[in-house]
């Protein structure tokens, strides 16, 4: 499914939001603990509730409604980096808690934007700290209470188990892209079977493996009969559908283990694993009759035929290409012969009849 630059953007800054509002409630309560400890006054426990309760709520709005969402949501991730600052510096920089928050938010920021976003946030975090410390003439009182330490607990285990977790998503996005990426690089993409260039590096790999260990295959090519006439009479519609539907059987009637794909125009080539002799003319003549089965009813009112030529692979060739041009040579005779039949090359070598 295509997705547009703006719906990605999206997508990562609603990604971010979910992030935002987890940190924000595992660190709520550490930070309660620090200020129930020091007997904050109310002020500061109406900013916590807002930092939580508020805060993701509007930034996520901001973000989403930017016309940059990522640029807008990077300008909320420092603003995270500063808030995080001054609740270090209202706990009196109480040692546990405050290294859980400078922890996430080096996390946070290093799976956002990389190491640049993180160093701009980290001193953006340690200014505010310092800076709100300055204000209340440098309070320091690092020893954190088994209370604390123990409410920082779940932040601790559960927030980069999150982030990790969004990495793993996002691997499994990223690979099913990248699958789905090369399979439309190999395939045809009107009728779903390998394309020219696929097909080649297929019929190769078999040459290979037929001059290492001798396993015998052959390569098969099925061409529709009067296929610019069809085109010409019916349109290209027809042409298409016809196209379509030759794929549709061959994928249907082919082995796992062969392969099936375009050569160009209304030519299918296929490459035959372990398969030689009589079998090759036998399924030869069973795709031929089943094609014209499935034309007949699937060309818009046109009745087309094929015509199939195939080769074994031989010791004596040197190539591929003469494998191919072996089966394509024995679909011309094919033709030759009144069209609507199938053919199989002579002894590689010898003179055509």
């Amino acid at each position: 499914m295509d997705t547009s630059p703006d719906d990605a953007q999206r997508r990562i800054v609603q990604n971010a939001a979910h992030m935002r509002l987890l940190g924000l409630w595992l660190v709520l309560l550490p930070v309660a603990v620090v200020l129930y400890e020091l007997q904050a006054p109310a002020i500061m426990w109406a900013l916590a509730a807002a930092n939580v309760l508020v805060w993701p709520w509007v930034a996520r709005r901001m973000a989403l409604n930017h016309p940059q969402p990522l640029a807008m949501e990077r300008r909320n991730l420092l603003i995270d980096s500063l808030m995080a600052g001054l609740w270090v510096a209202l706990m009196q920089f109480n040692a546990v808690p405050s290294l859980m928050l400078a922890s996430i938010i080096l996390m946070d920021k290093f799976a956002f934007g990389g190491p640049r976003l993180a160093l701009r946030c980290g001193l953006v975090f340690l200014a505010s700290a310092a800076a709100v410390a300055a204000l209340g003439e440098f309070a320091f009182a690092p020893e954190s209470s088994w209370a604390a330490i123990g409410a920082t607990a779940p932040a601790l285990l559960a927030y980069p188990s999150a982030i990790a977790f969004s990495a793993w998503r996002l691997s499994q996005q990223l690979g099913g892209h990248r699958r789905a990426l090369a399979s439309l690089v190999r395939t045809d993409p009107l009728t779903g079977v390998a394309n020219p260039r696929a097909l080649q590096e297929a019929t190769e790999h078999e040459f290979r493996r037929f001059r290492r260990s001798g396993h015998r295959a052959s390569f098969m090519v099925v061409d529709v009969d009067r296929f610019r006439l069809l085109n010409d009479v019916h349109g290209r519609a027809a042409g298409d559908a016809a196209l379509q539907a030759i794929a549709a059987v061959l994928r249907k009637t082919l082995r796992d283990t062969d392969t099936c794909g375009r050569l160009g125009g209304d030519r299918f080539g296929m490459v035959l694993t372990d398969a030689s002799g009589s079998g090759v003319g036998e399924l030869a003549e069973r795709l031929r009759h089943a094609l014209a089965e499935r034309l007949l009813h699937d060309a818009s009112g046109a009745h087309p035929t094929v015509s199939i030529g195939y080769a074994q692979i031989d010791a004596g060739m040197l190539t591929s290409t003469q494998w191919i041009a072996a089966a394509e040579s024995a679909l011309r005779a094919a033709k030759s012969a009144g069209r609507n039949r199938s053919m199989s090359a002579p002894a590689f070598g010898s003179p055509n009849p």
